[in-house]
C-alpha cells in the first residue's frame, strides 16, 4: 500500500471512528469533550493542556457575563449557574458541541470536520465573533506576506508568537510552572505571555511546512512580487497566490481561508425542518405505540434525517443501538440497523440518492 493510500485508509478510519462519537448520546464532560477533539492535533501535552485552560476560561468568561448564552445553553449544563464550574459540566449535545468548540480551534480534526458535515449535513463554519476568524481576517487584508508569515499562517500559528519564541529561546511560554512564570516578568517578556495564543501556536507544522514553502520560492512555483535569491526570506508575493499554490500541494490550511482568500464560499447550511415536540408519536398513531417507534421517531429528529439530508446508515446504526442501550432494550445491532434502514428512502438503501 503506497503511503498515499494509508493516509486516505487512516482518515477513512477516523472519520468513522468520529461520526460513532457524535452519535453516542452516553454522558461525558465538557473536559472530557474538548479532551477528544484537540488529542490528534497536539505534539505536545503541555501545548494540549494551556489550549484546555484557555477554552474553558473562554467558556466560562462568556457564559457567567451572559454573552451568547441563549446560543449555548441546551450544548453545555452547569449544576449551577451562579458558580459554573467546566469540571461540573456536561454536554448535551455532540455535534452542537463540536459546533461551539470549532470557534475557539484553528487547527481542528480534519477527519471530525468530515464527520460533522455527513452526519448533520452542513459545514462547520466560523461565525462573525470568532477570534479565530478575527485572525484570518487580518491575515487576508494583507497585500504582501514574507514567505515565514505565509508559512506561519497556513500552519494554524500566528506569526507574532513565532517571533516571540524566537526571541526568546530559552523561556518555555507553554510553562506554569511559577519559576518560569517569574523568569517571563524577569526578562520583560511578560507582555508577549500575555498576547500569546495558544489557539494559534503549531511549531511542529511550521517546521515541516517551512522547506516546501522556501523550495516554492525559490523554484517559482508561487508568482512573487519581489525575490531575492541572496536571502529567500525577504522575497514577497501576495497570500492569494501562495494560497493557490498550498491548495495543490495538498496542504491542510483552515478552510476559512478559501472564503477570504480565494472566494469560496462555503457550503450552505441544510435547514432541517423539526417535528414538533408537543406532537408525539402516539398522537400520530391514535394512542397506539411501541418502544421501537419512538426511538425511530426520535432518531429521525435528533439526527435531522429529511429527504435530502439522508445520512449514513453506519452512523444512524451505531446512534440506534446506544439508544436501544439507554432505553434499558435487547443492544441488538441487526435491530438498530434495520431502524436505520427504515429511517431512510428506498433510493438511499440502493445508493442512488445522491445521484
Amino acid at each position: 500500500m503506497s503511503r498515499a493510500a494509508f493516509a486516505q485508509k487512516t482518515h477513512e478510519q477516523n472519520v468513522d471512528y468520529f461520526k460513532n462519537w457524535l452519535c453516542d448520546t452516553a454522558p461525558i464532560t465538557v473536559y472530557e469533550g474538548l479532551d477528544e477533539i484537540l488529542s490528534p492535533n497536539n505534539s505536545f501535552y503541555s501545548l494540549k493542556e494551556i489550549q484546555l485552560i484557555h477554552i474553558e476560561g473562554k467558556l466560562i468568561t462568556e457564559i457567567t457575563t451572559g454573552d451568547d448564552f441563549a446560543i449555548r445553553e441546551g450544548i453545555i449544563a452547569f449544576e449551577s449557574l451562579y458558580n459554573p464550574s467546566i469540571s461540573d459540566a456536561s454536554i448535551q449535545s455532540r455535534p452542537q458541541f463540536v459546533k461551539l468548540i470549532y470557534q475557539y480551534i484553528s487547527c481542528f480534526p480534519t477527519a471530525l470536520y468530515d464527520a460533522y458535515k455527513e452526519i448533520t449535513g452542513e459545514a462547520l463554519r466560523l461565525d462573525d465573533l470568532s477570534e479565530i476568524r478575527e485572525f484570518y481576517e487580518h491575515i487576508s487584508q494583507v497585500d504582501l506576506c514574507s514567505p515565514q508569515e505565509f508559512c506561519a499562517c497556513i500552519s494554524h500559528c500566528d506569526p507574532h508568537t513565532l517571533d516571540a519564541l524566537a526571541k526568546y529561546p530559552e523561556i518555555d511560554f507553554l510553562s506554569r510552572d511559577p519559576e518560569i512564570q517569574e523568569l517571563i516578568v524577569k526578562e520583560e517578556a511578560y507582555d508577549l505571555s500575555e498576547n500569546f495564543s495558544c489557539l494559534l501556536l503549531r511549531p511542529d507544522l511550521y517546521e515541516r511546512n517551512l522547506p516546501f514553502v522556501k523550495a516554492a520560492v525559490l523554484g517559482g512555483a508561487i508568482e512573487l512580487v519581489h525575490l531575492d535569491r541572496d536571502n529567500w526570506e525577504k522575497s514577497s508575493f501576495n497570500p492569494k497566490k501562495g494560497l493557490e499554490w498550498a491548495k495543490k500541494k495538498g496542504i491542510e490550511y483552515h478552510p476559512v481561508l478559501d472564503e477570504l482568500l480565494l472566494g469560496i464560499a462555503p457550503a450552505p447550511a441544510i435547514v432541517v425542518p423539526a417535528i414538533p415536540e408537543s406532537l408525539s408519536l402516539s398522537d400520530l398513531l391514535s394512542g397506539y405505540t411501541t418502544p421501537y417507534l419512538e426511538i425511530i421517531i426520535e432518531g429521525i429528529r435528533e439526527l435531522g434525517i429529511t429527504k435530502e439530508n439522508q445520512g449514513k446508515k453506519e452512523a444512524m446504526t451505531a446512534w440506534y443501538l446506544q439508544r436501544l442501550i439507554d432505553r434499558g432494550l435487547p443492544p441488538s445491532r441487526r435491530l438498530a440497523g434495520a431502524m436505520a434502514t427504515i429511517s431512510r428512502l428506498i433510493e438511499s438503501q440502493q445508493g442512488r440518492a445522491k445521484r
